[in-house]
């Protein structure tokens, strides 16, 4: 038995690790940076390690430290990172399951399966950020060994104050560098009080106890209290929590009952009612079947080690500790939440809040499959179930992965199609958009990342030449007004963009076809439709395409970032066109859509037909112009108004025939 027990104790962290790698690593190889991740790895890039001091002091001035212990390791290389984040993900679930089973040494299913929930708990949706949450991971599993360190003092008097000396720095470490994990701080006495050996019986004395044995900790918890508080103008963060109190104590109570009954609604039951919608929008069979395969192989996975965990008999006193780890459970939520509604935000499985879920994992985890253990009396009842819901996370992680790869590979596409059809660009120049079909997953600031890498890779100082605007994001409000010649003079940490509005080339980039570079001629009646239309209206006017050296040698994406890319499709062949209707080169355009044409392509969005035309209109050959005109069809206003344009301003019928064609289009496009 005790040799069994000894494998199980090599099995079984190797077990967790494979649930990770399931849940994480098919994707892992697939993808990029995200968001912050892309600024944080251009800062290293530009300006080396010490310059996150720099990066973090208006935000969280103790993170820098973090960041310069790990970058410097690992560097700038994507796939380190998303491996990086798998490995402390598994080190944090490692470092919960050793935390429970000191906790419960007897329940050994229990606290294997909390922790391998935990690992792939699936609302939490920002693993694929993984410069930032695999440092974040790192962070947590710090914070789990400052519990492990306390629970040792508590046991080992021999060793006590060494353990708490290491519990009290591993505590600052959890809590100080970001707030994210502040909250559980709460959970701490809780679990002194639990933790009390039972001699200790008397309520006051157990509570004076438990208060000793905190004293420690809570020193750490108020010290670090005070310094944000008396140092808030270091952060970006700030607490409004009592001024919303002062203001209206009744309204402001009723909206913070609401808002946490909502994070742990969606924290504990919506997260896992998501699971019906796993096999919806999915593409293909191909998918559904992949899917379905690694689910079901997951669940063989999870149901062999669960199993190799051992069950403590099924008793009354089991099901009353069960209720009393789900009242934990349910508590360590809520306190989870503490610094997020302090400081102004939701918690909800949606997008852009789901990131707040990761400190709210754990407790969730804990209800669950204490919720399981008090239901389900028979063992491999319970067992079966916890595999199913460990399976099914993973199959939502791995859903959630395509997602981001998708989000990835249309930015990929898109910084590949800017090369092709702008070599080079003019150093102080602006790109700007309304909004992009990826920018979910991206942001202005962090595009102009790459931007710079791809068009000034060897920079190395400020000002930066380049800047990615995104018009319909807050980003605009440290801009200028969208009016000709005004100077820009904004900076994005620790990066200083100086410019001019007329110095910009405006970007659509439509759901559907190739990126298209808009010249101020462009009617703005194209975006009439659109919900930006007035930012359309007065960003038109400002694009300079002459800002472009269209005759250069083509900038190249980082293959250290983007890997190949193919020009081995349509928008490669409309972007050469597109590149050489701005030289007027009208036979070099019909040759691309020629070449294009041997090798199966054809535009996707019928507004890319429109540089052919111009060229066949140029070379003589108005037949051929209006017989496409006449056959398409019209999609939009953009593909409409550029059909109206072309054939009011370039037009040229040598009969007519010819022209009463034309006009006859015109008539029907409804053309001014």
């Amino acid at each position: 038995m005790e040799k069994k027990f000894k494998i199980n104790d090599f099995l079984l962290p190797v077990g967790l690790l494979i649930i990770c790698l399931l849940s994480y690593g098919l994707i892992a190889g697939k993808l990029g940076f995200f968001l912050d991740d892309w600024y944080i790895i251009w800062t290293y890039r530009t300006f080396g390690v010490a310059k996150f001091v720099e990066f973090f002091e208006n935000d969280r001035p103790l993170f820098s430290m973090v960041y310069r212990i790990f970058i410097p390791l690992i560097k700038d290389n994507p796939l380190a990172w998303q491996y990086f984040a798998i490995f402390t993900k598994w080190l944090s679930a490692i470092a919960l399951w050793k935390l429970l089973s000191l906790m419960m040494p007897e329940k050994k299913w229990f606290t294997y399966s909390v922790a391998a929930l935990f690992a792939v708990y699936p609302g939490f949706k920002f693993h694929y950020f993984s410069v930032m949450y695999g440092q974040n991971y790192a962070i947590l599993t710090i914070y789990f060994l400052s519990y492990i360190f306390m629970i040792l003092g508590m046991r080992k008097s021999k060793y006590r104050l060494l353990f708490i000396g290491l519990g009290m720095v591993c505590q600052f470490i959890g809590i100080a560098p970001m707030e994210l994990y502040y909250g559980l701080e709460l959970v701490r006495p809780v679990l002194i009080f639990l933790m009390l050996p039972d001699e200790v019986a008397i309520t006051k004395s157990k509570l004076w106890k438990t208060f000793i044995t905190w004293l420690p900790y809570l020193l750490v918890f108020l010290g670090f209290t005070l310094f944000r508080v008396l140092f808030s103008h270091l952060y970006s963060y700030q607490v409004s929590f009592f001024d919303q109190l002062l203001q209206d104590p009744g309204i402001f109570i009723l909206d913070l009952i609401n808002r946490a009954s909502l994070g742990l609604y969606d924290s504990c039951v919506k997260v896992w009612l998501e699971f019906s919608s796993l096999f919806t929008g999915t593409p293909s069979f191909d998918q559904i079947a992949l899917l379905f395969s690694l689910i079901l192989g997951s669940f063989l996975v999870a149901l062999f080690f669960i199993r190799k965990s051992s069950h403590s008999k099924i008793n009354a006193s089991n099901r009353k500790h069960a209720l009393l780890i789900i009242g934990i459970g349910v508590f360590s939520v809520l306190a989870g939440m503490i610094p997020v509604i302090i400081g102004g935000f939701d918690v909800s499985i949606e997008f852009h809040t789901n990131r707040f879920l990761l400190p709210l994992s754990i407790g969730a985890s804990l209800a669950t499959i204490a919720i399981v253990e008090f239901v389900f009396q028979n063992n491999k009842i319970k067992t079966v179930i916890v595999a199913l819901l460990i399976a099914l996370s993973i199959g939502a992680n791995y859903k959630n992965g395509l997602v981001f790869k998708k989000a990835w590979d249309d930015q990929k596409e898109f910084f590949a199609q800017l090369t092709w059809r702008a070599p080079q660009i003019e150093p102080g120049t602006t790109l700007i958009s309304t909004i992009l079909p990826f920018d979910l997953y991206f942001s202005g600031p962090s595009l102009t990342a790459p931007l710079n890498m791809i068009y000034a890779p060897d920079l190395r100082e400020n000002p930066i030449p380049y800047q990615m605007v995104l018009a319909g994001t807050p980003q605009m409000n440290t801009m200028p007004d969208l009016l000709p010649n005004q100077n820009i003079n904004r900076s994005e940490r620790v990066f200083t963009f100086i410019g001019n509005t007329s110095d910009t080339i405006l970007i659509y980039a439509p759901q559907v076809g190739c990126v298209k570079l808009l010249s101020p001629e462009t009617d703005p009646r194209s975006f009439q439709a659109d919900r930006y239309s007035d930012l359309w209206t007065a960003m038109i006017p400002l694009s300079d395409l002459n800002r472009i050296d269209t005759t250069a040698s083509t900038a190249e994406l980082p293959a250290r970032y983007f890997g190949e890319i193919s020009t081995d499709n349509w928008c490669y062949y409309y972007q050469q066109a597109a590149n050489a209707e701005q030289r007027q080169a009208w036979t070099e355009i019909i040759s691309s859509y020629k070449e294009a044409e041997t090798k199966g392509y054809r535009p996707e969005d019928n507004s890319e037909w429109l540089p052919l035309i111009k060229a066949l209109i140029y070379t003589g050959d108005i037949g051929a112009a209006l017989k496409i005109s006449e056959e398409i069809e019209i999609q939009n206003d953009y593909t409409l108004r550029g059909l109206c344009s072309v054939w009011q301003n370039h037009g040229q019928p040598t009969s007519e025939e010819e022209a009463e064609r034309q006009n006859m289009l015109l008539l029907r496009w409804e053309c001014d």
